[in-house]
């Protein structure tokens, strides 16, 4: 089966009825997330660690921001998983389609998975599909494919998305509504000077009352713009044909496919 009709039936799963909740597109081995030195463990559970993302496309400071969280991860990382949700694609949003984006996600993934010089969570990554927006919801269904207590995950927010996820206004009490979802979820947040203060970002974390649940992570890139990079400037920088620009912000993978399928070059 061609890569895209397999990529086609794993969509037309998600928007069966019933739809598959989550499903892998790919994973580093079959296994996956569990590996021969890390089979399901209760008393040890697999901690994967989580980016969900719209991959539009999936740029470089994605990669680097995996690296640092996969560094960071509380209690350790063991695996990673790029997510795509249903409803960043369905809701008419310009750029790729959802095949192109796993296609995209999956270049990502494969660079890692085959470079031996990369770090043991990155090689061990897996793509993968969810039809839920909320975080909460997001998680049940992954945990639910793999036998019970044997995985915990770690949720990669930026500071904009951690700051939603712990507004007081959602919850009649936020530590109690929170505490089920915490107890096997982590949070691990990214720190950009453009969505407000570390400062601001701590008082909220504390107030959650699940501090003890985030940890907060700073993306170590050798050049400082990765760090305010995003998939706009990318798909801006293809409209103006600015090809030192879209190199400099994506894997070489990436590139190859936005190239191959004309991606962005309309306005947005």
């Amino acid at each position: 089966m061609m890569r895209k009709e397999f990529l086609q039936l794993a969509l037309a799963k998600a928007r069966s009825t019933p739809p598959k909740a989550f499903q892998t597109t790919l994973t580093s081995i079959s296994s996956w997330p569990f590996t021969v030195d890390r089979p399901p463990s209760t008393s040890r559970p697999t901690t994967i660690a989580v980016l969900d993302s719209s991959f539009n496309p999936p740029t470089v400071a994605h990669y680097h921001l995996l690296k640092a969280a996969a560094r960071k991860a509380v209690p350790g990382c063991d695996a990673v998983l790029l997510l795509l949700a249903m409803n960043n694609v369905d809701k008419g949003q310009t750029g790729a389609s959802a095949i192109e984006r796993l296609e995209m996600m999956e270049a990502l993934a494969l660079e890692c998975i085959r470079d031996e010089r990369e770090e043991t969570a990155l090689r061990h990554m897996a793509v993968g599909l969810t039809i839920h927006a909320r975080f909460i919801d997001k998680a049940q269904p992954i945990l639910d494919s793999y036998p019970p207590e044997t995985v915990r995950l770690s949720w990669i927010m930026g500071h904009d998305t951690l700051t939603r996820l712990l507004d007081p206004k959602y919850y009649k009490d936020i530590k109690v509504d929170l505490s089920p979802f915490f107890e096997r979820n982590h949070a691990i947040c990214s720190t950009r000077p453009d969505y407000g203060t570390r400062e601001d970002l701590d008082r909220v974390i504390k107030q959650s009352g699940h501090a003890d649940k985030v940890t907060l992570v700073e993306i170590e890139a050798e050049d400082e713009a990765i760090a305010t990079m995003s998939s706009t400037i990318v798909r801006k920088a293809v409209q103006n044909k600015d090809w030192n620009l879209v190199k400099s912000c994506v894997m070489p993978s990436v590139e190859k496919i936005i190239i191959a399928n004309d991606l962005y070059s309309g306005t947005e």
